[in-house]
């Protein structure tokens, strides 16, 4: 009686230590998240966002037995109140989290974003949970071997317009829409995923984004990017993120879509303003490859293949406006709603010259 007595006064403190755990996790991210919304909306935000208990967590993932990988992060499916859904655990975290749960929480009504369900905050990391989809990333749609349509059934030119052009509107909202613009800084084809039964065009991870102080142009920051390719060489010089520091990885990203080719990925995490690189796989040499050629010597074979040449001028169109997003100067760029007027231009062309060869 006596041990039975001493094991139940060691299970309820262990009970009662479990239990503030979780309340001093949930006050801290709670503290965080809010901290992160009142900056980006000045108090006047919606928050269509349910919090949920690390239990409903546990009994969510309980009978799981499918892992994806999307984003660079590992998900698996949960059950959530008989409805299927995607749950994060951010065991490795190269932003902010939290700010990750204030932005997408203001933009999961838009149909471009992977909408969040709710967020548990009783973990030392917060959980995400998001909608389900059965999706692919862009890149391994477009680039991983192991994906078989790749080169059975290769994404066509006229869904690749549509994709970017999407991903660039959701961009000018974060440009535009909230009190300070908001600066995307990891724009590659990790954080864009796809629907694989709808085809519809979801951008996820936005914990590396920043707002600019109000009133002002520009922010000075630590070198942030998971991948260096995307990264504005301008940026990594002087440190400084501007809206056009996100024009920069767009228009890597529409480079690659006209080409079907992956850039070499090199993993930053931080690097410091202070580097220079001199190295020729490093962003310059985006640029230099970008401006050597036309755009039908650049072009995906399979897009050739399916329009010809006649396509050409439309492509030397489209060309031109990767160039205009990869220029070395931010100054020389365009802004990003000006990059979607004229990627809505050339799809409206392109839909009325494929009509026309009919």
């Amino acid at each position: 009686m006596h041990h039975f007595g001493r094991l139940a006064r060691k299970l309820l403190s262990y009970a009662i230590a479990e239990r503030l755990k979780k309340k001093q996790y949930y006050l801290n991210n709670g503290s965080a998240v809010l901290k992160e919304l009142l900056a980006l909306c000045d108090g006047n935000c919606r928050i269509p966002l349910r919090y949920l208990s690390a239990t409903e967590i546990e009994n969510a993932i309980e009978h799981s037995k499918s892992k994806i990988e999307l984003s660079g992060v590992d998900m698996v499916t949960g059950l959530l109140d008989n409805q299927l859904v995607l749950v994060r655990f951010n065991y490795q975290s190269f932003g902010s989290i939290h700010r990750d749960i204030a932005i997408t929480a203001q933009m999961s009504h838009l149909k471009n974003v992977l909408r969040l369900f709710g967020c548990c905050l009783e973990f030392a990391k917060p959980v995400l949970v998001y909608e389900y989809v059965e999706a692919i990333s862009l890149h391994d749609l477009l680039f991983n071997e192991g994906n078989r349509e790749r080169v059975t059934r290769p994404v066509s030119w006229e869904n690749r317009l549509r994709i970017v052009n999407e991903v660039a509107s959701t961009v000018v909202y974060l440009h535009t829409e909230f009190t300070t613009p908001i600066i995307h800084r990891d724009i590659n084809p990790f954080k864009v995923i796809i629907d694989r039964n709808s085809g519809a065009v979801k951008m996820v991870d936005f914990s590396l984004s920043i707002s600019l102080p109000p009133g002002k142009l520009e922010v000075k920051d630590c070198v942030r990017g998971t991948l260096v390719l995307y990264i504005d060489p301008e940026y990594v010089r002087s440190g400084i993120v501007t809206q056009k520091t996100d024009v920069y990885g767009l228009g890597v990203l529409l480079f690659q879509l006209l080409t079907g080719t992956s850039m070499h990925e090199i993993d930053i995490r931080d690097i410091p303003p202070s580097v220079e690189f001199e190295d020729p796989n490093l962003p310059t040499s985006v640029q230099r490859y970008i401006k050597e050629g036309s755009a039908i010597d650049m072009a995906d074979p399979a897009i050739l293949e399916k329009h010809g040449i006649e396509i050409r001028q439309h492509l030397e169109d489209y060309l031109d406006l990767v160039k205009q997003c990869t220029e070395s100067k931010g100054e020389d760029r365009p802004y990003m709603i000006k990059v979607a007027k004229e990627l809505r231009r050339i799809g409206n062309c392109f839909r009325a010259l494929t009509i026309s060869q009919i």
